[in-house]
């Protein structure tokens, strides 16, 4: 790498860390504030107003990156045209493409750092932040049981779950509905906790127990119990087909679930299109770049950051009304998953690329 290519990308990389240190920072603020009423009001313990953030961390920095990357990149041009040194530089032979291509080249690096944290590292970390927050803000599972209550049939159960960490064993909001042959309810069991112990044995919390009269569906007997041994006949890798967020899986678990659904007769669009997009969004970063760079450009030497600011939000919103139309698509069977997840970026792409070669012409 020659010294050209080093003083660039360093420069870059300087802006990046400043832009990411001030955006992971407003992020981080915004979700302490939205969160840590309900920690002080279900009295959550020190540790978890730490750790909560901790894990959160890799989603935030995911989050944030394509921002970042398009700031960083928009400041470092800006701050060579401001000073002349892009003029310079042209007038000493050096091309545009020459001059970005450390850009690209720290992008190409960080969209593999992005790949490999959407793979495994941030789903694990979305899942333990979500854990904290379902487990330790109690009540809240119960606040959104009407609207994200799964079901399974089981031989003569339905199962009913809120929650599901197959991960840590737990469940919130577990209901099992036993039946007779004759499809007439016997026995109905809630829990506002399940920890898996072995074999299938599921230990319920504060279970509430009803017994039916199938033929009247009278209720035969009511009870309570604090602690209540359970055979649930499913391991908690089992749940996973009852988990309603895509994005706690790792993609070994999205291949698994999908190939296990796609068996079964469920539809696994949503996540066939998780799979794909955990692939396409580590591209963003490339497509910022390539963006960024004749955007850059086109106020020269009066390039101000506060502009570069509202040129990105205005490139993300648009960016994220895309990704969100297409993902809709995906998951509706409008498109095709692998289309739906990477259309967004290349309509982007194909944008930049045009900025990019009417800036070089």
């Amino acid at each position: 790498m020659s010294t050209l290519d080093r003083y660039i990308l360093n420069t870059f990389i300087r802006n990046l860390a400043l832009v990411l240190m001030v955006l992971v920072s407003l992020y981080g603020l915004v979700e302490f504030l939205e969160t840590v009423d309900d920690f002080i009001e279900h009295h959550a313990e020190l540790k978890y107003y730490l750790l909560y953030p901790l894990y959160l961390l890799p989603v935030i920095i995911t989050n944030t990156l394509p921002m970042g990357v398009l700031l960083a990149t928009l400041a470092t041009i800006g701050s060579f045209s401001r000073s002349n040194q892009l003029t310079a530089m042209f007038c000493g032979g050096v091309s545009l493409s020459r001059i970005s291509r450390p850009l690209f080249l720290g992008s190409l690096l960080l969209a593999f750092i992005v790949i490999i944290a959407n793979l495994w590292l941030v789903p694990w970390s979305s899942r333990e932040s979500n854990y904290i927050k379902r487990t330790e803000i109690k009540g809240r599972g119960s606040q959104e049981a009407s609207s994200k209550d799964l079901y399974l049939r089981d031989g003569n159960r339905i199962i009913s779950i809120t929650h599901a960490f197959p991960a840590k064993g737990v469940i919130l909001g577990l209901t099992i509905v036993e039946f007779n042959d004759n499809f007439m309810p016997v026995k109905r069991i809630q829990a506002e906790k399940a920890e898996h112990i072995e074999n299938g044995q599921w230990l319920l919390k504060n279970a509430v127990i009803w017994d039916f009269i199938p033929e009247t569906r009278a209720i035969a007997s009511f009870g309570q119990k604090t602690a209540l041994l359970f055979d649930v006949k499913r391991q908690p890798s089992e749940m996973l087909q009852i988990l309603d967020r895509p994005e706690d899986l790792t993609i070994n678990d999205l291949v698994h679930l999908t190939a296990k659904l796609q068996n079964e007769g469920y539809d696994p669009k949503a996540y066939q299109v998780e799979t794909h997009v955990r692939f396409a969004k580590a591209a963003i970063p490339i497509i910022m770049v390539l963006i960024g760079i004749p955007f850059s450009l086109q106020r020269g030497r009066s390039a101000s950051f506060s502009l570069g600011i509202v040129i990105s939000l205005a490139i993300f919103v648009i960016y994220f009304i895309l990704y969100a139309v297409f993902a809709v698509f995906g998951a509706i069977a409008v498109l095709p998953p692998l289309i739906a997840a990477w259309a967004a970026n290349l309509l982007m792409a194909l944008v930049g690329s045009w900025f990019f070669l009417k800036a070089q012409g």
